[in-house]
């Protein structure tokens, strides 16, 4: 969903209880997900996301508790399992009592283990972290959060605006676009640009760890969390061929599960799971390569149990409540013309 439509469909969604619009929706399981929160501005998200305090995320939780059961995703699964092919999709969970919600991460961030996982200890709710497998242990950085942190230094510093601008050979009201328009197979552009502007993203992550490390991510499972992978180094899945698709998964799979023990095989698709085309979903799950895969489209029938499509919740500055009531209504809108199938 656009920005502009968002905003244009969210005041007629506040007219509306939440409770309402689920109901008449019919889609009693929702998927949102986030990727970190903070009491702190973090130059590597700044540019990037809307981030929530401790304070304001539990909050949020709260809220979601009114209305949601909480619940893993591997139970998630279990069920969706049990009603798959008998035709029942839109009433599965029907009833108040059995609306359910799964909570996911992706990135795996830092503050996923400091800052958002002892409140969902403390709530009881489960959730599932995506990682980047190459970043774990802050071995490398994701090129988005690199041009996050080079906004922030050419916005603090007229001279480190002026020589991007000369590099790019562009105006320097043209900067921060220029930057953010930065793709995966342009990565090597902003390391050359952080060279210029004496930035240092090694030693960046040495004074701000932007990643959680190994011994992290095992608290989080013996804390009863889940995991799952989430590419090698955030890949753009729309850049890749079939074959090196498949090979992201599988590895990232793998790797998660062999180097922290576990038994379960989730990934979440980088980005988005736009442009993966039908026969590799297929395959990804009909040869077990893992047991879910997860997109970013919002509110959405896929057709499949195990391929999810999830809710982001922080590409506005809008409360979660907010969020999930545009999110249903935008739904009801596309449901008199038939737009919430997902097509892949």
């Amino acid at each position: 969903m656009t920005d502009q439509r968002r905003k244009t469909i969210l005041p007629l969604a506040r007219r509306f209880s939440l409770d309402r619009l689920i109901a008449l929706s019919g889609q009693n399981f929702a998927f949102p997900y986030y990727h970190s929160v903070s009491n702190h501005q973090l130059s590597h998200i700044k540019y990037l996301y809307h981030l929530r305090t401790p304070a304001e995320f539990k909050k949020e939780m709260e809220v979601f508790l009114r209305w949601y059961e909480p619940v893993a995703l591997s139970d998630y699964l279990k069920d969706a399992e049990e009603h798959a092919g008998k035709g029942n999709e839109r009433k599965m969970g029907s009833g108040k009592k059995k609306r359910k919600i799964v909570l996911s991460f992706d990135d795996g961030l830092a503050e996923c283990h400091s800052s958002v996982a002892p409140v969902l200890v403390k709530m009881g709710i489960p959730a599932v972290f995506f990682l980047n497998n190459g970043f774990i242990d802050n071995r490398d950085l994701f090129f988005r959060y690199k041009a996050s942190i080079l906004i922030d230094r050419v916005f603090t510093d007229e001279k480190a605006m002026k020589k991007v601008a000369e590099y790019l050979v562009i105006p320097e009201a043209q900067v921060v676009r220029a930057i953010l328009m930065v793709k995966y197979n342009q990565k090597p552009l902003l390391d050359a640009l952080a060279r210029e502007v004496d930035v240092d993203f090694g030693h960046y992550m040495k004074i701000q760890p932007v990643y959680m490390t190994g011994s992290q991510i095992r608290e989080l499972v013996k804390w009863g969390f889940e995991i799952g992978g989430h590419s090698q180094d955030h890949a753009d899945f729309s850049l890749l061929n079939e074959e090196e698709m498949v090979v992201q998964v599988s590895a990232s799979v793998m790797d998660i599960q062999r180097r922290f023990g576990i038994a379960a095989r989730f990934f979440s698709f980088p980005f988005t799971s736009e442009g993966v085309p039908r026969k590799v979903v297929d395959r990804i799950l009909d040869e077990r390569l893992a047991d879910a895969i997860f997109g970013t489209a919002g509110l959405k029938k896929t057709g499949h149990p195990r391929f999810i499509q999830r809710i982001p919740m922080e590409d506005s500055g809008s409360s979660g409540l907010d969020t999930l009531k545009t999110e249903y209504f935008y739904y009801l809108l596309k449901e008199v013309v038939g737009r919430n199938r997902y097509r892949y």
